[in-house]
């Protein structure tokens, strides 16, 4: 306790000397050697055109899309998708009861078990919004990598 005190004196005194001083602070930082306890594949956390046209035929298989309701007017949407804006898929996905979730989508919430495949224009949002849903404990959340776009360019 005595040797807290008069450091705390000291650098009291001292403060008006370093106030205009870098004072440089050395820290550890520890890294860890394995970031997932599980391995994962690439191939597991994404889907293609080909698998997202069979999920439309399947009504165990949640499509969402999370671009802005004004895009999906503009551009379109994948069939048997529902829209769940990229800021709104943590709320309604972790939040909202399951009776909230049906009134407002017309589908089930999915169960942490249920497959939940993410799209937007080209990928990224919906990566965002797969690992929002896999930090919320969903287990079998899949990125259509191409999403909108390479789904349009099968269409014509």
């Amino acid at each position: 306790m005595q040797c807290i005190k008069s450091t705390v004196r000291q650098c009291t005194r001292n403060i008006s000397a370093i106030q205009n001083r870098t004072v440089y602070v050395k820290q550890t930082l520890t890294v860890p050697l394995r970031l997932y306890s599980e391995k994962v594949k690439v191939d597991e956390l994404t889907v293609d055109y080909h698998q997202v046209k069979n999920a439309t035929l399947n009504g165990n298989v949640l499509i969402v899309d999370v671009r802005e309701p004004e895009e999906v007017k503009e551009h379109g949407k994948i069939p048997n998708s529902i829209n769940i804006p990229l800021g709104n898929v943590s709320t309604a996905l972790g939040i909202m009861t399951d009776k909230e979730f049906q009134s407002l989508y017309k589908r089930p919430k999915p169960t942490e078990e249920g497959e939940i495949i993410f799209y937007c224009m080209i990928g990224k949002r919906s990566g965002m919004a797969q690992q929002n849903a896999i930090n919320l404990g969903y287990k079998n959340v899949k990125n259509y990598l191409g999403s909108w776009t390479d789904w349009a360019s099968k269409l014509h």
